[in-house]
């Protein structure tokens, strides 16, 4: 059968300060022209190693934003495309949403189709789960290399003069992929682990990793203000003990709970990282601004949203692939964009 129709496809530069990863690589541009029309956005690949010759080379065609708006079908992006940028109704953008507490106004009529590749999951399994799960791995990886580096220390175990530097202590509340990525990344690098995890096997997922557990109660994610008093009694004292916190504790689309609000910051050790993973939603920390770094109580909490930018390259390489999988998915080798998934997306 001929290709009567094609897709047209249009790569997205990411406007997010901070953020350097790209939605597709070369490679896989040039695995996918062979099904569709390429469209990017001059620089889109830059900060991650990616110079616009090799999307040239790979079959994509540099185009202005204006320009490609009026000639694409799709339009790929790592986070949401910003309000200010403009798609024809008929567009359908795909990108991988936050965890950020959605606006719940109704939306304008004839607006494009949003396909968040973490809601997308749901209907096609592995291919969108992999894209976000892998991304907030990395997230937790570069969260505890940042941690280490705003504490100020060398590797945990390094031996200076025959002296073995004190291993420090760190903790991770949430059992999500980037908080049990953490925790790897941490006990690889000498830390003494620690975890609290919310939710059903939650402690179990923990202990394999060979961290210790605040408590052997298996806890929800609190929904009231009682049980996040309970809470943050459980967690006070083991926290105070501790040098480096990464948090991620939210329900997708909820403001986070505060779990370590300003009596406990005042009680942590001078000097203590708090990374919270759970920004974008507000925090899981009182005081956490998002893409912001403050200081208070000799504390520093990192609000960044940007953390999976630190290893743009990797980052890249994983979110492209995974996505190419899935664009497979959705169009054929005719080039015909099929959506009969039973998707309800946000539109």
């Amino acid at each position: 059968m001929p290709n009567l129709i094609r897709v047209r496809a249009g790569l997205l530069r990411e406007t997010h300060p901070g953020e350097r990863r790209v939605a597709l690589t070369p490679q896989d541009v040039r695995r996918l022209s062979k099904r569709m029309v390429i469209w990017f956005e001059r620089g889109c690949g830059v900060g991650a190693g990616h110079a616009d010759e090799a999307y040239v080379a790979a079959g994509a065609e540099p185009a202005e934003f204006a320009d490609m708006v009026s000639s694409s079908d799709i339009f790929v992006s790592v986070r949401q495309p910003v309000s200010a940028r403009v798609f024809p109704a008929t567009a359908v953008l795909v990108f991988l949403g936050s965890n950020a507490p959605q606006d719940t106004r109704p939306c304008p009529r004839k607006q494009p189709l949003h396909l968040d590749i973490a809601r997308l999951s749901k209907v096609l399994g592995h291919k969108g789960a992999d894209i976000a799960s892998g991304q907030a791995a990395i997230t937790g990886h570069a969260a505890i290399l940042e941690g280490a580096r705003q504490l100020g220390i060398l590797h945990p175990m390094l031996t200076v003069d025959g002296s073995v530097v004190r291993p420090v202590r760190m903790a991770a509340l949430g059992s999500d992929a980037a908080s049990l990525q953490a925790l790897a990344t941490a006990r690889r690098l000498g830390a003494l682990t620690y975890g609290f995890g919310l939710g059903k096997d939650a402690q179990a997922k923990i202990e394999r990793l060979g961290a210790r557990l605040f408590s052997s109660v298996e806890a929800i994610i609190p929904s009231s203000e009682r049980e996040l008093v309970l809470l943050r009694q459980e967690l006070s004292g083991p926290l105070s003990q501790m040098q480096v916190i990464t948090t991620n504790v939210a329900n997708p689309g909820q403001t986070a709970p505060v779990l370590i609000d300003e009596d406990m910051l005042s009680r942590l050790g001078p000097g203590t990282v708090i990374i919270d993973l759970a920004s974008e939603n507000g925090g899981n920390c009182a005081l956490t601004r998002a893409d912001e770094t403050v200081d208070i109580f000799g504390v520093r909490i990192i609000g960044s949203t940007t953390l999976a930018s630190h290893e743009a390259a990797e980052a890249s390489r994983h979110f492209s692939d995974g996505l190419t999988n899935l664009l497979e998915c959705l169009i054929d080798v005719h080039g015909i964009f099929r959506l009969d998934l039973g998707i309800q997306p946000r539109s």
